[in-house]
């Protein structure tokens, strides 16, 4: 351990909590593991522990344990390695990308084939949404359990909005192949020869 970390933890040991960061360690202790806690404020992991062994928190993670993703702002259950980015942010990219192309497909189609595939393309159906996440109410009990109905809520809701992105980026993805097909500018085609 460096000197600077040394005199780091002193002061966090000496810097009294405040009340704003007293209602953050009871409203996140049980969700956030005590790394994460303490690096949201600021303040070492044994300080962490010791603040809520004093406010009688249990800041043992039995649920899911969440990281922050800092492109979307949110805790989530795990971020990608190479981009830093949770697994939502990543769909929501890619969807992005899949409907840009869309959008150039269909601007390269003639007006006629426009036409004709707009109206094709409104009268397809579109797969139902899975239903959303129901947050169970647990009433306030020392052993933690609103806590971890709390973390598993959260990550339900994630997962939701992961499968609710993946419907729409394969909706667009079968769009493009659709859009790519009538034109007859499939890219991964382009390359290859009959016979």
């Amino acid at each position: 351990m460096n000197v600077t970390a040394a005199v780091g933890e002193q002061d966090d040991a000496l810097r009294p909590w405040t009340e704003a960061e007293e209602t953050y360690l009871a409203n996140a202790a049980g969700i956030l593991s005590p790394e994460n806690l303490g690096r949201a404020l600021g303040r070492t992991e044994a300080s962490v522990e010791e603040a809520a062994g004093q406010l009688g928190l249990d800041v043992r993670c039995d649920g899911a344990s969440f990281v922050w993703c800092d492109h979307c702002a949110t805790w989530r259950t795990r971020l990608n390695s190479r981009t830093g980015w949770c697994r939502i942010c990543t769909m929501r990219e890619q969807l992005r990308g899949r409907e840009r192309a869309c959008a150039e497909a269909l601007a390269a189609m003639a007006p006629s084939e426009r036409a004709v595939y707009e109206k094709t393309e409104a009268e397809r159906q579109s797969k139902r949404l899975p239903p959303h996440p129901v947050k169970r109410f647990v009433s306030a009990t020392p052993d933690g359990k609103p806590r971890i109905e709390e973390a598993r809520y959260l990550a339900e809701v994630e997962e939701w909005e992961y499968r609710v992105l993946k419907l729409r980026y394969d909706a667009a993805k079968t769009r493009l192949r659709r859009m790519r097909e009538k034109t007859g500018a499939n890219p991964r085609k382009a390359g290859r020869r009959n016979g």
